[in-house]
């Protein structure tokens, strides 16, 4: 069910996946010029509910009741009642991006509740920066090209059709390879890439065997993904492609035969919230179901909070947003992951960005709104002027730009989070009078048939699921 306060059109009509230039007048534009006046108005209107007063606040954790889907399936690995991964997806900036608190909030949950897989990740480097935890050595030949959504004139440019990860590689050319070492441990690698009608084929090689061979050729654009079965540990991968056609690469999803915790890391460098309204929402629907979350986090505001742009505008860009969510997975819960602190250096030194401030605030509103949970993580840190304290520190928690922190600090901030969301957690279950939790149960490992249209080559160790 649709949470009421979020508009669904009447008719959606969007660009499609694999068509160029810029969207039409029915695509999505600019969200600052084109996006409808509603977050006001759903503001106002919305019927906030009164949660236990247990639940109403965690430490930096705002409305945690509304967790409540996410909390129900977290029991289900406590109990010992399912055999599904709990899943997380987490779209965000560069915080994100970087993947160290990100990834100190997955192995804390995974260490409680068992570990599912590291979940997606991109191959190559659709950005020179790229790293994520658990990925060592990323890389690509030159035979590849990163492509996206971007701004010209006011308008996106693009197809939207990226992939999960927002960013994804292309190419035409034979032996176009892009590979990555994956110390995470995983027994399921699964090629995510676009079905198109020139489409070429793809070949995966796990530790420098070939794995799996697909072809991208299709009658129409679609998401598509194909896995394979591979030995539980740690793994080199590599993709290539053979040159008879184009082929859109999007990453790779990694999974284990145990269930757990999955946590999606999905951040791009420079990122707002607008960017995901850049992408075909039937494209961002196909991959945000595809990954089942049970419970999906946007962590956006640093940027927005540097921007020109309003604090109407933001507002209206996170309900459109939400809005997506919504209508690809009703049944998810939804968290808004608030900036960290950001400082700006005055004559008399470094103090935080007032505009800051005011975008926590206005995601906390939004949040509470829409039915999210809201994590103030300026809060967390120690509120005011902390990142400014932090990058005088020996060994520094913040660097020196005062917008991005260390290592350290963002296992700080990553461990408080994940600490929060537990304890929310158990006093969820006080609140439902719930017995003491015991440990998970592994999962059944994939006993299904192989798909002989997309199967290993001959004397390959893996196997085929089909999708």
């Amino acid at each position: 069910m649709l949470r009421p306060w979020l508009p669904l059109p009447s008719i959606i009509v969007l660009a499609a996946c694999g068509q160029s230039g810029a969207f039409s007048e029915k695509g999505v534009k600019d969200p600052e010029i084109a996006a409808p006046a509603l977050a006001t108005v759903a503001l106002v209107d919305a019927a906030p509910t009164t949660p236990p007063a247990s639940m109403a606040a965690v430490g930096p954790l705002d409305n945690a009741s509304a967790l409540k889907h996410w909390f129900e399936r977290l029991a289900t690995l406590d109990d010992g009642g399912s055999n599904q991964d709990v899943r997380v997806v987490q779209f965000g900036d560069s915080h994100t991006a970087a993947d160290l608190e990100s990834g100190t909030v997955r192995r804390s949950l995974q260490a409680r509740f068992g570990d599912g897989g590291r979940g997606f990740v991109e191959l190559g480097r659709p950005w020179k920066t790229y790293i994520q935890d658990g990925l060592k050595l990323p890389g690509m030949n030159k035979d590849w090209s990163a492509e996206h959504g971007k701004l010209e004139h006011g308008r996106f440019v693009g197809d939207g059709c990226y992939g999960i990860g927002g960013v994804c590689l292309v190419t035409n050319k034979k032996g176009a390879k892009a590979w990555a070492d994956i110390v995470s441990p995983s027994s399921n690698v699964e090629l995510e890439y676009l079905e198109q009608p020139q489409g070429g084929t793809l070949e995966l090689f796990v530790d420098n065997t070939s794995a799996l061979k697909v072809s991208t050729k299709g009658k129409a654009n679609a998401s598509a993904f194909k896995a394979v079965s591979v030995p539980d540990g740690p793994h080199h991968l590599e993709v290539q492609a053979l040159g008879d056609g184009d082929v859109r690469f999007f990453g790779v999803s990694l999974d284990r035969n145990q269930i757990g915790v999955v946590w999606n890391a999905l951040g791009i460098n420079g990122a707002r919230a607008s960017t995901l309204l850049q992408w075909s929402e039937p494209h961002m629907a196909d991959q945000i179901q595809h990954q089942a979350p049970d419970l999906v986090v946007l962590a956006y505001g640093t940027n927005e909070s540097a921007d020109d742009g309003s604090l109407e505008a933001f507002e209206r860009q996170l309900v459109d947003v939400l809005g997506r969510v919504a209508r690809a997975v009703p049944s998810a819960s939804c968290l808004l992951l608030g900036p960290p602190d950001r400082a700006i250096e005055t004559s008399t030194g470094w103090m935080t960005a007032p505009k800051l401030e005011q975008v926590v605030e206005v995601e906390r509103a939004v949040a509470h709104a829409a039915g999210c949970g809201f994590y103030d993580q300026l809060k967390a840190m120690g509120g005011n002027g902390t990142i400014a304290a932090w990058a005088e520190e020996t060994p520094p928690r913040a660097q020196k730009d005062h917008v991005h922190l260390t290592r350290d600090g963002y296992t700080f901030v990553g461990q408080a989070f994940a600490d929060d969301l537990v304890r929310a957690y158990a006093a969820w279950r006080a609140d439902k009078g719930m017995t003491p939790a015991r440990a998970p149960t592994p999962r059944v490992p994939n006993t299904a048939p192989e798909n002989h249209d997309d199967k290993p080559p001959a004397n390959s160790p893996f196997v085929a699921i089909p999708m």
